[in-house]
């Protein structure tokens, strides 16, 4: 019981990191604001969005086969397979920011006081918020797994 406890507070809190980092990533991403400083500190929190996402991943793995339910449940459930599934759509919505941000570190090391277009920034940021509307769902079908559905 307490195994189970401590598996799930993993998957939440990687759950929540991820919820963080891509926050951050957001509210730094704002037209006229991104300098070399600041698209250092979007790599880096980058780095730690796909870190959380690796974390969810190997928390809910260790779910799957270390937790009460069990394998033979939660494999069969449709829920498990669509949280898995928003969570695949998160990370390849994540590797088109990734490659843009390497791009504006590599124009930025090549030519000083350069920055993204304003065109640029907003559709980073449209693409930041997409992604967390995608998050908001995984929470749902995670609370209906553990009252029973699917």
């Amino acid at each position: 019981m307490l195994t189970d406890a401590l598996l799930l507070y993993a998957h939440l809190s990687a759950m929540l990191g991820l919820a963080v980092f891509l926050t951050a990533k957001t509210s730094l991403t704002r037209a006229g604001a991104i300098d070399a400083l600041v698209l250092a500190r979007l790599r880096r929190l980058d780095i730690w969005v796909w870190g959380s996402f690796a974390a969810v991943l190997l928390s809910g793995l260790a779910l799957v086969f270390l937790g009460i339910k069990g394998a033979p449940w939660l494999l069969h459930n449709p829920l498990l397979w669509a949280k898995v599934l928003l969570l695949a759509l998160m990370a390849a919505m994540s590797w088109p920011s990734s490659r843009r941000l390497a791009d504006w570190a590599q124009h930025c090391a090549q030519h000083d006081r350069w920055a993204p277009s304003t065109d640029e920034v907003t559709q980073e940021r449209r693409w930041l918020m997409a992604q967390s509307h995608v998050m908001v769902v995984i929470p749902l079908l995670a609370t209906l797994m553990s009252h029973g559905f699917g």
